[in-house]
């Protein structure tokens, strides 16, 4: 229905409170911000910060500590306190050695089943089993039908100790001397044991004690990451540091209380005073066209300033695909899933308005659940009919289907002109408005050429009389040639075309040739419509005559069959008449090329 008021607004303070205004302002969730490269410039002598930023280093340094011992950090911490450069280093290089980390072991990636026979281990300590000077110590994993045949090496010195067991693996670790050690190895190694190396801390117990100094640099080290990583949107005008960006117009004096403890001041300007951004776009529409914003958003968000088509869209699209989709049953399925499940996305609120459409067409044709005559004594009753009030299998209504989805189309494209000339008056293009094939000639020769021709072949009037061609043909035909050189003539430039008048005419014939066969072809479009409505039709007395054959098996039928065109057909007519609104609608009228606004 509309698009949103904005403002811009630019937030400047001191370096010192430089951090704390650009953290507060990007995380008001109200300010679309502009990236000081569009707003400094050689001539208003503004500069842009240029920093270095270590602390993104930090954090992978971090994060690869993490990944290699299995911690996992806590993202809703808050920073206690500031670190120096020198103090994150010193304990980020005394933290792998400390942890007995190194090129190898950190690669190492250990099971649940390996974790836990660690676990157990623990027990021991590890530093303990480092420190024995005469015992060697062996810890892996050994097939489990290999485990009984240790009982064959009870002569050889060593004792074992089971840790960890599952269907496939045992868990153990293994004790003998120095002297016995390459002996016992080779036996351990013909029993297919796996050995694991043995860490030389508990890592579980020290995570422990360096829990909270870890989340709290992880914590700071993100924060400085995250401001460092903005400083590309502050610019800096005379030791000002300014942060700038769009803000919807009744949220201004939130977005200020943003700031309420800082010392920031502001400037407030209207979209029109700074040409060289590009405003963004935020639409505003009412419950029943929102849904379809996400339709606008895929083809192009309209400019600031510009017309919104969503609510034209939400009522064309629900009007086309209720007419090729009319069943009354289905439509109220359709409502049902839509409405149900509209908090899950956008497009489940299409189907459900696109349901309220089907179930009406369905009633006018008399259509539920494929049951064409179940709504007959409605019909006779209310409108006063031998039938019903549209059968759409009927021989003699094909043409009259047909007809009136061509009848559809001339009305539906006939609008896009005005809002086409609409539009272009608002933006003052005369030569658009006067000259062009979606303007006011072009509305004066469509809108003549389909009532003439509807004359013609219902035989009801005549209006090929040679000054009706005259007025309605030649004239606009010859504005579509001359637009160029007429709207010239009006914005009081020169009329001879650049190119001179031997290339603009041999172009521009061609140029209206394709204008007048455009006409034809856009209006020919739309017979899908009547097409799609005998489609489902058609579809729904396939499932009809499979109900009658399957006997007792009916009602499953029925409602397999029902489900299928529904989905099918849905999908297909869906598509349809999203086409016919971008290529037949939308290009008469709109052109997008907005930016969406991003708070």
């Amino acid at each position: 229905m509309a698009i949103v008021k904005m403002k811009f607004v630019e937030a400047s303070t001191d370096e010192a409170h430089r951090d704390a205004m650009l953290l507060q302002g990007m995380n008001s969730g109200l300010l679309d911000v502009t990236p000081a490269d569009q707003i400094v410039t050689d001539e208003n002598g503004g500069q842009m910060i240029s920093q270095d930023n270590p602390f993104a280093d930090y954090k992978q340094t971090l994060q690869n500590f993490a990944h290699a011992v299995g911690f996992t950090f806590d993202e809703t911490k808050k920073p206690s306190r500031t670190y120096t450069k020198e103090e994150i280093e010193s304990f980020l290089s005394g933290l792998n050695e400390t942890f007995g980390i190194n090129s190898d072991s950190a690669e190492v990636i250990l099971t649940p089943d390996d974790e836990k026979a660690l676990a157990a281990l623990s027990e021991c300590g590890f530093e303990k089993i480092h420190a024995c000077r005469y015992l060697n110590f062996g810890f892996g994993r050994m097939p489990r039908e290999s485990f009984p045949k240790l009982s064959a090496y009870r002569d050889v010195n060593f004792v074992h100790h089971r840790l960890h067991d599952t269907k496939q693996y045992i868990w153990m670790v293994y004790v003998t001397s120095d002297s016995y050690a390459d002996q016992v190895a080779n036996i351990f190694k013909s029993l297919y044991f796996e050995p694991m190396e043995i860490p030389n801390v508990d890592v579980h117990r020290l995570l422990h004690e360096y829990e909270d100094k870890l989340n709290d640099l992880w914590a700071y080290c993100s924060q400085e990451n995250e401001i460092i990583s903005r400083y590309k949107y502050i610019s800096v005008f005379d030791k000002k540091q300014v942060l700038s960006g769009f803000v919807t117009a009744d949220s201004v004096e939130k977005y200020k209380e943003t700031y309420k403890d800082l010392p920031v001041e502001f400037t407030v300007k209207d979209p029109e005073e700074v040409p060289q951004l590009q405003c963004p776009t935020l639409l505003k529409n009412n419950w029943f066209a929102r849904p379809f914003e996400l339709y606008v958003d895929m083809y192009s968000m309209p400019a600031y300033g510009d017309f919104d088509p969503t609510f034209f869209l939400a009522i064309t699209y629900c009007i086309l695909f209720g007419i090729m989709f009319g069943d009354m049953g289905q439509g109220i399925v359709l409502m049902l899933i839509g409405f149900l499940f509209e908090k899950k996305g956008r497009l489940f609120g299409i189907i459900g308005r696109v349901g309220i459409t089907s179930t009406i067409m369905g009633f006018l044709f008399g259509s539920l659940f494929g049951y064409e005559d179940a709504l007959n004594p409605l019909h006779q009753k209310l409108f006063h009919v031998r039938e019903k009030l549209f059968d759409v299998m009927a021989n003699s209504n094909t043409m009259t289907l047909l007809g009136g989805a061509l009848l559809v189309g001339a009305v539906l494209i006939a609008c896009s002109m005005i809002i086409n000339i609409v539009n272009n008056i608002r933006h003052k293009k005369w030569g658009e408005v006067w000259f062009s094939q979606n303007g006011v000639a072009g509305i004066f020769f469509y809108t003549y050429v389909v009532l003439a021709a509807g004359g013609y072949l219902t035989g009801a009037y005549n209006l090929l009389l040679a000054p009706f061609v005259v007025l309605f043909v030649i004239v606009p035909v010859f504005c579509f040639l001359m637009k160029e050189p007429l709207t010239n003539l009006i914005s009081h430039k020169p009329v001879k075309p650049a190119e001179g008048w031997g290339g603009y005419m041999t172009q521009n014939v061609f140029e209206v040739l394709e204008i007048l066969l455009s006409f034809v072809t856009n209006s020919m479009s739309y017979l899908r419509v009547g097409g799609f409505v005998l489609s489902h039709a058609g579809m729904m007395l396939v499932v009809m005559t499979l109900v009658k054959m399957t006997g007792n098996a009916g009602p499953v039928v029925l409602v397999i069959g029902n489900a299928f065109v529904m989905v099918l057909e849905g999908l297909v007519v869906g598509i349809q008449a999203l086409r016919l609104e971008y290529y037949e609608m939308f290009s008469r009228y709109y052109t997008g090329g907005g930016r969406k606004f991003a708070a």
